[in-house]
């Protein structure tokens, strides 16, 4: 399968980590700001593979690894609340709280549902005019415009029963906090996608 492939092959991964160890001429600081990264690296034990002038710093983390324990308590209560759909991306479902997570809401008769935009989270407002639909907004900063522009586009067209709960993370200034502690500073970072943007 193209790409997967790829990433299993052992002959490739040699080559190119040859080409990393004749590349490197002085230190380096990489830093890699999602928490999935970080863990993919070390399992597959590409952090001992590097050459010791490559410094590898774990970053921030990304929004699901760094959201505020008040947060997902908070969403927690509101996805409780039988008047509530709780819309989400599937990635926070699983991301505990105190004591529980919004499968376990799911579980117990909570309306939550997996959402892919915010602007899906609105058309379920729209389908359902009798339930307040709350929208879990939790992302880097480059997800703040798409989130507003929602909440725009509901007010525009008299979508009284929809609302988000969010929690926005910047990358760039924990990022830059995080290199300057380093005496080589950071020479490159590795992010997510929506980070990147």
């Amino acid at each position: 399968m193209k790409y997967i492939d790829e990433f299993q092959d052992p002959e490739l991964a040699r080559r190119l980590l040859d080409d990393i160890h004749a590349t490197v001429t002085r230190p380096w600081a990489l830093m890699e700001v999602c928490g999935g990264q970080t863990h993919s690296i070390i399992r597959h034990g590409i952090d001992q593979l590097l050459p010791e002038e490559v410094e590898l710093i774990h970053g921030p983390g990304c929004p699901v690894c760094v959201t505020p324990l008040e947060v997902i308590d908070k969403a927690l209560e509101i996805a409780s609340r039988p008047e509530v759909i709780f819309c989400s991306f599937g990635d926070m479902l699983r991301v505990p709280g105190t004591g529980r997570d919004l499968f376990q809401v799911r579980g117990e008769g909570g309306d939550v549902r997996v959402v892919y935009s915010p602007l899906d989270a609105l058309r379920v407002a729209q389908q359902n005019p009798d339930r307040e639909v709350v929208f879990f907004g939790i992302g880097f900063e480059t997800t703040a415009p798409p989130n507003a522009m929602t909440v725009h586009q509901a007010k525009k067209l008299g979508i009284p029963n929809f609302s988000m709960l969010v929690s926005h993370v910047r990358v760039p200034r924990p990022s830059r906090r995080s290199c300057r502690r380093r005496a080589a500073g950071c020479r490159a970072s590795s992010r997510p996608g929506t980070s990147a943007a």
